[in-house]
């Protein structure tokens, strides 16, 4: 079965609320915009909650990971800088592959980025 068929055959395009009631596929402007006001004014945190209190029909491992992702203001974007490169080898080769522990020693960075890096 494809990602697009659901139970019963029926097809359902991305962006769609799915039979659970959890909308599926690409983030919105607005659903982003809900989750940074939630975010800001009660804090991180008890992302089923966030989901729920949003009012997202996402589920909240989704909602975590667009905050944690894209949507945190001390997120860093674009290129590794040279410095961030050889902390990066440094740790890996003291630590191998334990993404997070060396996210934790570049401040703004995501394991998920530096994993990818």
């Amino acid at each position: 079965m494809y990602l697009g068929m659901m139970a019963g055959g029926q097809h359902r395009g991305w962006g769609m609320i799915n039979d659970e009631g959890w909308r599926k596929g690409p983030w919105t402007a607005e659903e982003d915009g809900f989750l940074i006001e939630h975010v800001r004014f009660h804090g991180e945190g008890r992302w089923n909650s966030v989901a729920r209190l949003a009012g997202l029909k996402r589920n909240g491992k989704s909602c975590r990971l667009r905050w944690v992702n894209y949507l945190r203001p001390e997120h860093k974007r674009g290129q590794i800088t040279p410095h961030e490169e050889s902390l990066i080898l440094d740790l890996h080769a003291r630590w191998g592959n334990r993404w997070s522990m060396i996210a934790r020693s570049l401040p703004g960075r995501t394991d998920k980025t530096i994993k990818n890096y």
